[in-house]
């Protein structure tokens, strides 16, 4: 998930218009259409095996669990201080997401951001396995700069940024494959790997963004995580990480560039109109996910979504912390419709759309950001400040995800409902 500049450009990052009524909770923008049947083209190879997957996957993202802890910060149950851990895996998660960058975050307003470092990322992925948790690891081997004014996603390394594309791909490969062989060291192997996030959007970039040479580089990865497992005698499943269904072109840009040596294309599907994905021309993740299968041999999951179990606003004014929500669903301009915003509606939501991607045969469902708590400690004003995540601060102290949590910051961080979709999936 991409962090956009709300405190600072609201107005230039989202369209403040109102948005009429849809007749699915899931699926605001889609076509009232069948889904289109693939034509078949000769010169196409014959899709790949389809993986056989018998466990559907259901979790979180837990990279900032640990590092809200040592913050200070608390997650509760029925009023008893928790391992967030221990609750994920009560509540019906079978799996959880995490992120191992290459690069590290500059220090900001004094604080280093190690979320997704390597001796955090053990340690998270170690409380995982603890619970009997499987885990789907994000590899990132770009890195992302924040200024006072603007996001930059995708950045090449500066080691990495004088290097040809083959020599870049040689270094990829060998940090993948370095990076899973020690975390196997450490008895941790992922179920799941990604390499890059949201890749349609950019990979690695050097000045450029092409698809046929992010598919080329994504090889050198792929080939990794299936040298690793060989290696290393464990299966694992290997990902394409693609942001908006209405983008799943992209699998056809990289397939004609010769990229299909993984199994999976994870979709991050946040629909409304502050990001405002769409399903294209595919009805449902039912009929995307079909047609996956049978164009491609790949499976599908949605690797990131979120519904609001709160409104972002009270009076106005933000909930949680100073830092601007980034995403508020059903839809930002219905914030002040708390009817819409409730922990048994995110359970709800999240039951049907893991039912719909399950109907297609896709092989799970991880929410983004629902282990986020506000920048606010007990005893503390509002807007204490820490400076926990990964902004300068002017664009406000905090959290951005906050409303979109499974713990509920108006309730002393307590567990609440809209995590049992989980259990409510087979």
């Amino acid at each position: 998930m991409r962090k956009l500049l709300w405190g600072i450009v609201p107005l230039l990052v989202f369209s403040m218009v109102a948005c009429g009524e849809s007749d699915s909770p899931i699926f605001p923008d889609s076509p009232n259409q069948e889904e289109p049947k693939p034509e078949p083209d000769p010169e196409q190879p014959t899709p790949d095996p389809v993986p056989e997957v018998e466990t559907f996957y259901k979790g979180t993202t837990m990279s900032f669990a640990n590092y809200l802890i040592d913050f200070g910060l608390v997650y509760r149950e029925r009023g008893e201080v928790t391992n967030p851990y221990k609750s994920v895996k009560e509540h019906g998660a079978n799996i959880v997401r995490l992120q191992l960058d290459r690069a590290a975050f500059n220090e900001i307003n004094g604080v280093t951001i190690d979320w997704q470092q390597w001796e955090r990322v053990v340690e998270d992925a170690k409380c995982a396995k603890a619970e009997g948790l499987d885990i789907m690891l994000t590899l990132k081997p770009d890195y992302d700069k924040y200024t006072s004014t603007a996001a930059q996603h995708n950045n090449i390394p500066e080691d990495w940024k004088s290097l040809d594309e083959n020599t870049l791909g040689g270094e990829l490969y060998k940090w993948v494959y370095d990076s899973l062989v020690a975390l196997h060291n450490e008895g941790i192997d992922p179920r799941i790997v990604a390499v890059g996030n949201e890749v349609n959007i950019g990979f690695l970039l050097n000045g450029q963004h092409d698809g046929a040479r992010t598919a080329r580089l994504l090889n050198y990865g792929h080939n990794a995580v299936r040298d690793y497992a060989r290696d290393c005698g464990v299966e694992v499943l290997s990902a394409v990480h693609i942001a908006n269904p209405e983008k799943i072109g992209y699998v056809d840009t990289y397939k004609q560039a010769g990229c299909t040596n993984y199994d999976i294309i994870a979709l991050s599907w946040y629909p409304g109109t502050n990001i405002g994905h769409t399903m294209g021309s595919y009805r449902n993740f039912e009929a995307l996910g079909k047609a996956m299968v049978e164009k491609h041999g790949k499976r599908i999951m949605v690797l990131e979504t979120a519904h609001s179990f709160t409104t972002g606003t009270v009076g106005g004014k933000w909930m949680g912390d100073w830092c601007d929500n980034s995403y508020n669903y059903p839809d930002w301009n219905d914030a002040t419709n708390a009817a819409n915003y409730t922990p048994q509606k995110q359970r709800e939501w999240l039951k049907v759309l893991a039912e719909d991607v399950k109907a297609g045969g896709g092989i799970g469902l991880i929410t983004w950001g629902t282990e986020s708590l506000p920048d606010l400690l007990e005893g503390k004003a509002q807007g204490h400040g820490l400076g926990l995540y990964t902004y300068p601060a002017a664009w406000g102290y905090g959290s951005t995800w906050e409303n979109n949590s499974y713990w509920d910051f108006t309730n002393e961080n307590n567990l609440h409902e809209g995590i049992d979709w989980m259990m409510d999936i087979e």
